[in-house]
């Protein structure tokens, strides 16, 4: 609610778009219908209406979406919510947030995460892995509970 006053009273961008490249050779490209600067951090932007793309070398393309996102201009972080989503070839993961942090290539996805994946499903609070070693963990925040996992054949 505090976003969607501070956009109303700073100037809207529109049509952001945003490309970067590492020294590995990765690509992020953020793109955004329109935005504005966050008025207690200038390198902080809020975007609506987010789809962004992280190209791995030698490993594929990762495509986030979201409703909203905050946008890290320095370190390319970057805070994707409301109805985000995160496909990485087969595999699909919904949640209501998405948090990247780029720089260490590293994604962690909570609040009501959904993952298919071959007609398999799979359900959790967190799920957080690392694009280049592809190494990932999924839980559940209270101990007590359990993923919830379908396997069909």
């Amino acid at each position: 609610i505090v976003e969607k006053q501070e956009l109303k009273n700073s100037n809207v961008i529109n049509e952001l778009s945003y490309k970067s490249l590492d020294e590995s050779g990765n690509i992020y490209e953020i793109n955004s219908a329109f935005g504005s600067i966050f008025e207690e951090n200038e390198n902080i932007l809020l975007l609506k209406k987010v789809t962004a793309k992280i190209s791995i070398v030698g490993d594929g393309i990762v495509y986030i979406s979201s409703n909203e996102a905050k946008y890290d201009r320095m370190t390319l972080n970057t805070h994707f919510f409301g109805d985000a989503s995160l496909t990485y070839q087969d595999h699909n993961v919904t949640s209501n947030d998405i948090f990247l942090k780029y720089t260490e290539k590293e994604v962690e996805i909570s609040s009501n995460v959904k993952y298919v994946f071959n007609n398999n499903n799979l359900a959790a609070d967190v799920m957080s892995f690392d694009l280049i070693n592809k190494v990932s963990k999924i839980y559940m925040t209270n101990k007590k509970d359990k993923v919830k996992v379908k396997i069909k054949n």
